[in-house]
């Protein structure tokens, strides 16, 4: 009896863990994204996977896919650990120039990064001067800071826990964090509060998780939550 006790709690728990996995949420944070994509180029991308945007989950089984219209490609993927980083890794090709949208599925439940649609440029065209100099060429427009910041607004995660007009890719738990819509604030405090967002005691009982951001990122998205809309900049505005 007491083995069957023993036995049935230790399933209780189980399945307990099971849904605590299954129905945690977790945030898909991109580190970095090149400006240019080229067809018939490998594009690499890393990421980091983090429960409940605090908490890095290892050991997942990335799948890595692009999409243009009916076709579809897929990529390699896989955890790395190197130079006292770790996180996970993946090299995507494009078979074609067009618009292009990458989706990261993280393995971990439905938790997935859905990208921005990028233009995806034609190979056989040299590149030259700068990685502006050269999309202008082609005939894509340049991003602004503040479309910067809008793609880096997807791939940073902020979309998980946040809406945007100017957005429309929903995170698992939009309504976790306020709506940012037609929202400004002062330069210096979004700065610092994005750089650490403890600096602002929670009132609800909801929290920010520092989202770990470099200084080159925080630009960015200051740029596109002060503009009101993708593609203008703060400068217009003041």
């Amino acid at each position: 009896m007491k083995r069957f006790a023993l036995a049935s709690c230790v399933a209780v728990v189980g399945i307990l863990s099971g849904f605590t996995w299954l129905g945690g949420w977790a945030v898909v944070s991109v580190s970095k994204i090149p400006d240019a994509w080229v067809a018939g180029k490998p594009l690499q991308l890393s990421w980091q996977v983090k429960q409940h945007g605090e908490e890095l989950v290892y050991g997942l089984t990335p799948v890595l896919e692009a999409r243009s219209g009916s076709r579809t490609v897929r990529g390699s993927a896989s955890e790395f650990r190197e130079d006292g980083e770790r996180g996970y890794r993946g090299v995507i090709t494009f078979p074609s120039k067009g618009v292009w949208q990458v989706t990261i599925n993280s393995g971990f439940g439905r938790t997935k990064a859905v990208l921005v649609p990028w233009d995806v440029v034609d190979s056989t065209t040299k590149v030259r001067g700068t990685v502006e100099d050269h999309l202008a060429r082609l005939g894509v427009e340049p991003h602004t800071e503040a479309e910067r910041g809008r793609r880096m607004f997807v791939a940073k995660g902020c979309v998980t826990c946040h809406v945007h007009s100017d957005v429309s890719i929903a995170g698992e738990v939009k309504d976790f964090g306020p709506n940012l819509t037609g929202k400004q604030f002062p330069p210096a405090y979004l700065s610092r509060f994005l750089a650490d967002p403890s600096i602002k005691p929670s009132t609800d009982g909801k929290r920010m998780p520092n989202p770990g951001l470099r200084e080159k990122d925080i630009g960015p998205l200051i740029a596109f939550i002060n503009a009101g809309r993708p593609g203008k900049s703060t400068a217009a505005r003041r």
